[in-house]
């Protein structure tokens, strides 16, 4: 009886013929696998935009329509942004929606989230916007670190929710004692910060220097990055400095360079104008981030037609006014294959 139990066990587990075959397990959710960003073993191609939607939950099908896939929210009040329950009222007397409300709206609709702090209210009602800044020395940055923590503590092991350290970082020359060696550590502590939590495992964007749009300091530093921590990718900011006197091919070259290096790189900005610089055409690094297929993020989803940078109008039509077509043209990206 014994001997036909055991037999019977062994074809169970081990009749199907697989069992000498080690399976190979595909990790679930969104990942990053070398310099690619996968969900569930596949690599995939996210387009999608910047929105405000701390100061009012988006609802509807609009998104959807133009094919949005990921969204970076602005955080603006970092400090007071509540994570979950009812709006409140800051100090700036401005109502903001938790992020748990934002994240589930996207989610309804297969959205990733990318929560990114843009500015620290203290506790007179004055902001600081964190570009430009170095992290480590603002008065701020202990309780930064505190407040991360919390919303990463609430959101951990939720795939589709991804946090971007600091937007903007570092002077756009290089300047007010900006190193390599700080953005590295820098780095490390704020990562750390978010990785030391048990159980977190979510995609964390980390930006390069001179305000996002510099790339120098991932070919010197960002392997010492990768090589500490999983599931980290970097951000670059596609402004003046990527389209001024660009072509496609030099564009695909720019880019393809990160890929060889094996750098994990996503655009969480692309707009047609930066403050006191003049109207940039996006669409040579659209053609080409597209035939590369990195993931890329407009600024910004707004409905005001006098913004240059809005893609929307008040009437939710694509917004062309004064911009070289910027709404229709990066809708036409988001609708691309």
């Amino acid at each position: 009886m014994r001997i036909v139990v055991f037999i019977l066990f062994i074809c169970l587990v081990g009749c199907n013929g697989t069992d000498d075959v080690p399976q190979e397990v595909v990790p679930l959710g969104y990942r990053i696998n070398d310099n690619r960003f996968e969900k569930d073993g596949i690599a995939i191609h996210l387009k999608g935009v910047n929105a405000f939607n701390s100061f009012g939950v988006e609802t509807g099908e609009l998104m959807a329509d133009w094919q949005v896939s990921i969204v970076r929210e602005f955080i603006g009040n970092l400090n007071e942004q509540p994570i979950s329950g009812a709006p409140i009222l800051d100090r700036k007397g401005q109502f903001l929606h938790s992020l748990e409300a934002i994240v589930q709206e996207h989610r309804q609709n297969n959205r990733v989230t990318i929560i990114c702090p843009f500015g620290w209210v203290d506790e007179n009602g004055e902001q600081t916007l964190l570009t430009g800044l170095n992290p480590s020395e603002t008065s701020f940055y202990e309780d930064y670190k505190v407040k991360m923590r919390e919303i990463a503590t609430y959101f951990k092991g939720q795939d589709d929710v991804w946090f971007e350290v600091w937007n903007e970082p570092y002077h756009f020359n290089g300047e007010n004692g900006y190193t390599d060696d700080l953005w590295l550590n820098d780095h490390i502590d704020m990562v750390n910060n978010l990785r030391a939590i048990d159980g977190f495992d979510n995609i964390i964007l980390v930006q390069g220097n001179e305000q996002g749009q510099g790339e120098t300091v991932l070919f010197s530093k960002g392997g010492d990055l990768l090589n500490r921590f999983d599931n980290i990718a970097f951000d670059l900011h596609a402004y003046g400095k990527w389209h001024d006197g660009a072509t496609v091919e030099s564009m695909a070259q720019r880019l393809n360079a990160m890929l060889q290096a094996g750098l994990p790189i996503i655009f969480g900005e692309v707009g047609v104008i930066t403050e006191n610089a003049g109207l940039s055409d996006p669409t040579i690094f659209l053609n080409a981030v597209q035939q590369l297929e990195i993931s890329t993020l407009a600024w910004a989803w707004q409905r005001d037609e006098t913004i240059q940078n809005a893609l929307l109008t008040t009437t939710n039509m694509p917004n062309d006014n004064n911009n070289g077509d910027w709404g229709s043209n990066f809708r036409v990206f988001l609708l691309g294959d």
